[in-house]
């Protein structure tokens, strides 16, 4: 038993995940709402060192206990109340049967960033994850000119094959793009797309 460790979670995850391992993304998808994983991280060894590994142990967690342990990630009194509503569900639900995105959209603090999180990684469903990284690298590289969520998926799923390993790399690499060099203040040399990048080369002129 990993008493005091984090859990390692990966975009891209490959192999079977046990049910703790889903579990454990899912708390992160709602921990990292308005967040960076660094910050996630520390709340989800506060929660382990706690002992709760499940649904089952947030469920029956007060809520005021649940907020100190997850103070690190930010809005810790709305992300306890999120936590709590989905664990009631995820606990009603029956093991065979994975979340769909509509259940997912009808819970509160579910927005479709989270729930296509959740069924990508943890649920290996085909949901391309859109991001605040990939609305700014789209529009810089004029992918899209909109802050659109269903916009931008649609326009990237239209070009790419529907496959949960593609998605879950593809938006890996976009997040590593933005971190490296697509940031709010852009570092543009050196960047891989410069060629292809009309805001890069315009910066750079």
């Amino acid at each position: 038993m990993r008493k005091n460790k984090a859990p390692v979670y990966r975009p891209g995850f490959r192999g079977r995940l046990s049910a703790r391992q889903r579990d454990e993304i899912c708390m992160g998808a709602i921990l990292t709402q308005n967040t960076n994983w660094g910050n996630v991280e520390r709340s989800l060894v506060e929660l382990h060192r706690a002992g709760l590994w499940d649904w089952a142990a947030i469920a029956a967690t007060p809520a005021r206990k649940l907020e100190r342990w997850i103070r690190s990630s930010g809005y810790f009194r709305q992300k306890a109340k999120k936590l709590k509503i989905f664990a009631r569900y995820a606990l009603g639900r029956s093991p065979a049967r994975w979340f769909s995105r509509a259940d997912l959209l009808a819970l509160w603090g579910i927005g479709p960033e989270t729930a296509d999180s959740m069924l990508l990684y943890a649920g290996a469903k085909n949901a391309f994850v859109i991001d605040a990284y990939t609305l700014r690298i789209g529009k810089r590289l004029g992918w899209f000119n909109h802050q659109s969520y269903e916009g931008a998926q649609k326009f990237l799923t239209s070009y790419l094959p529907g496959s949960t390993r593609l998605y879950a790399e593809f938006h890996a690499v976009i997040v590593e793009l933005a971190k490296r060099h697509c940031r709010v203040k852009p570092s543009c040399p050196g960047c891989p797309l410069l060629e292809l990048c009309p805001h890069g080369q315009k910066i750079l002129s």
